[in-house]
């Protein structure tokens, strides 16, 4: 028994091999290299009779010492249409032995190593215009590409497969020539960006993800379409400083639209991935954690801007499914769920008429009918989805008639054979889940969210660290694939939001530390900003990602942590280096400011304070709390030792005092406000004795509401900080409470 047979044997009884080669014992008749791996996604493949390797010298080195072209073929386990080329092509015979017999044939985890997908998706990006999964490429022993595309069926895929073998037998120099051109056409020689973003790059911004909205379906552009989070966000963002009424008709009709169900899993709680058609109704199926992460933070902050009922609802019920169906016993979240279950994409979530007919009673099933559309708009292959007529008929009163019928159908679907899990569990799609979390429990007022993320934090910090390493991947207990840009930037943004919610400094010093690794493991020295990765072996070019897509910029979260870390604590470096960061993607941000969105955000907040419950001022001097409940405004300030402001009534005109102004009278007044009496201070500027505040202090604000229509308050603090010897500038805080 080799290698690859005993690792096999050694998986026990309960391990079903995914394959159709099967002998009479019901034993797989192939086994691969991909056995070896932990990757749920390569583990698909172990039993395939294409003799698969993970990305690796053995690879190569096979590659070079047979003088066989590459082929290489990238997904991830939940992946739609890379289970049916698994099916049609990879678990073919015919497929298999021109593979093996021709080619290395290489299987990789977009996932797990997004640097390696990254580099071949330009290849088809460049060739093609377009990528996806699965990604297949063929590629010199050296790793360059001369080929890529997505999906073949498998008698393209045969006849290409052909071509080019017929070339490396008989043009061997062309296939290298053309490889070489593409690699140059990737790796243009760069020259350090001098510009800087135009100064109205927000307003420009807003009007270009105005332009491409849907104003009949909600959304951003055709179908397929995806939520694009990080435009939701800029859009609540900037409608909370500058609202008007194309903004927030943007976001509520997409948020309801999505809402409504299709996209958003009605009966369970969660997001698909993204929409097949315009009306957000047929979805891919799988489920992806950075999707929940992304959409609850924004339906989070969508219900902090307009108290919509709706848009608590689906936030909790995101948040509540993400803790139910996709967390680790031991704290951390599986990466995704499949669309596929039987062998069939959707038919875990789709119903038939009978079926609900035979679940409810008469009644039951007029109610259902009178929420829910059965229309033919609804079928899905052999049922229907379910789908609200319109969420907006749904008063408050109704909710429990509704949550009634969907628990039942819920309670049934649990019976049903589930999609898998991919149980990998993948350091920075975590740390997104952190700030949803922290947000979802101060907006909410629930303190388990709070506390579920503080301990997600603390649960990556100490899980994904192995003597001074920090590492990407976890997979059943077992650390793997040292840890990337990706994560870096987004566990340092995910330690921001613990130190915000926390006032710990353990945090503030953990991203600091965090930081300094980052730069010196990704950050380009000659041209500025960071590199997606360390490691390019076999890889012809490493690039940096500037723009969003179905996660947020790397680059983008690295620059809100360089301006954030500035604003609290008073270190030039940071400062300078975000700047020098902003100017490398200046080009591309004017070019395109929508595909831009989470620098935008960035910039806004860099300019404009942020928009947040949470702000610290006098670099990290002052740290300013506000909470806002049934209309009463908490104003919580923490001064570090050391420091005092003037009170409310200072004693001295030359003295500026704390101060309290609203500046939206059309839709709030102030009532009263309540200042903390002062404290007298025998300072050494002053002959008299002057009136502070030091310490921890609270002013409290009541405010009424103007106008039905509700839109967030917004005020203005004044205040001086100073120490025993000296005054600071005074400055203005703008209170926008959530």
């Amino acid at each position: 028994m080799n290698e690859l047979e005993q690792v096999y044997h050694n998986k026990g009884k309960n391990y079903i091999p995914r394959t159709q080669h099967l002998d009479q014992q019901g034993r797989a008749k192939f086994v691969n290299h991909l056995i070896l791996a932990s990757s749920p996604y390569l583990l698909q493949h172990a039993h395939n009779p294409v003799n698969w390797y993970e990305f690796s010298d053995e690879a190569f080195d096979k590659a070079k010492r047979e003088n066989k072209p590459v082929f290489i073929s990238i997904g991830y386990a939940t992946c739609h249409w890379c289970h049916v080329m698994e099916e049609e092509s990879f678990d073919d015979i015919e497929v298999a032995a021109f593979l093996n017999q021709y080619f290395i044939a290489i299987k990789v985890d977009r996932e797990i190593r997004p640097d390696i997908d990254n580099t071949y998706m330009s290849v088809s990006q460049l060739l093609n215009g377009s990528g996806g999964w699965p990604l297949n490429a063929i590629l010199l022993p050296n790793g360059k590409a001369f080929f890529a595309g997505t999906y073949f069926p498998k008698n393209q895929l045969l006849n290409i497969l052909a071509q080019v073998q017929n070339l490396w037998e008989n043009k061997a120099d062309e296939l290298s020539k053309q490889a070489n051109k593409i690699s140059q056409m990737l790796n243009q020689p760069k020259t350090a960006s001098r510009q800087v973003v135009d100064d109205n790059i927000v307003a420009k911004s807003i009007k270009a993800v105005l332009n491409d909205f849907d104003e009949l379906e909600g959304g951003f552009g055709q179908a397929p379409k995806f939520p694009h989070e990080s435009m939701l966000l800029l859009l609540i963002d900037e409608q909370r400083r500058n609202p008007s009424v194309d903004k927030l008709n943007a976001i509520t009709t997409t948020l309801d639209a999505m809402a409504n169900g299709g996209l958003y899993d009605v009966v369970g709680g969660g997001f698909h991935r993204y929409s097949t058609d315009n009306a957000w109704l047929v979805p891919h199926f799988e489920k992806m954690l950075y999707n929940q992460a992304q959409l609850s933070l924004v339906y989070t902050r969508a219900y902090a801007l307009t108290k919509k009922p709706l848009y608590k609802r689906i936030s909790k019920q995101t948040l509540n499914y993400t803790l139910a169906e996709m967390q680790d016993t031991n704290g951390g979240f599986f990466s995704a769920t499949d669309a596929d279950s039987q062998g069939e994409e959707g038919v875990f979530f789709v119903w038939s008429i009978d079926e609900l007919e035979s679940i409810f009673s008469h009644e039951e099933l007029k109610q259902f009918k009178q929420w829910f559309d059965l229309s033919s708009n609804t079928n899905f292959e052999t049922g229907h989805i379910i789908r609200f007529k319109d969420i907006n008929n749904a008063k408050p009163k109704d909710n429990k008639t509704i949550n009634a019928l969907l628990g039942k159908l819920h309670q049934i679907r649990n019976k049903r054979v589930p999609p898998l899990t991919d149980n990998k569990i993948l350091l920075s799609w975590n740390a997104l889940m952190v700030r949803s979390l922290l947000e979802a429990g101060t907006i909410f007022n629930e303190e388990k969210y709070t506390k579920l993320g503080i301990n997600l934090v603390n649960y990556l910090h100490t899980r994904f660290n192995k003597n001074n390493q920090l590492y990407r991947v976890l997979i059943n207990s077992k650390l793997g694939t040292p840890a990337l840009f990706e994560d870096y930037a987004y566990l340092s943004n995910a330690y921001l939001s613990a130190f915000d919610q926390t006032n710990n400094k353990k945090w503030l010093d953990r991203v600091v530390s965090l930081v300094n690794m980052m730069n010196e493991k990704f950050w380009d020295k000659k041209y500025g900003g960071f590199n997606i990765s360390n490691n390019t072996k076999y890889l012809s070019t490493n690039q940096k990602e500037g723009s969003d897509g179905a996660i947020p910029s790397t680059n983008a979260t690295a620059y809100k942590v360089l301006t954030k870390l500035s604003n609290r604590i008073n270190v030039d470096d940071f400062k300078q280096q975000a700047t020098l960061l902003l100017n490398t993607f200046a080009k591309q941000i004017n070019q395109n400011p929508s595909g831009y969105t989470s620098f935008v955000l960035g910039i806004n907040n860099q300019l404009n304070d942020e928009v947040a419950s949470i702000q610290t001022i006098y670099d990290g001097r002052i740290r300013v709390h506000s909470r806002f409940h049934n209309n009463q405004l908490l104003i919580n300030l923490e001064l570090q030792p050391l420091w005092h402001i003037n009170s409310n009534q200072p004693l001295q005109d030359a003295l500026i005092a704390t101060k309290i102004v609203n500046t939206d009278t059309d839709y709030w007044t102030i009532n009263h406000i309540t200042y903390p009496q002062g404290e007298l201070a025998d300072l050494g500027f002053s002959k008299e004795k002057i009136s502070i505040y030091k310490g921890k202090i609270q002013i409290k604000v009541a405010l009424t509401n103007n106008t039905k229509q509700y839109r967030p308050p917004t005020l203005q603090l004044t205040l001086q900080a100073c120490s025993d010897k000296v005054c600071l500038a005074p400055e203005t805080v703008t209170i926008r409470p959530n």
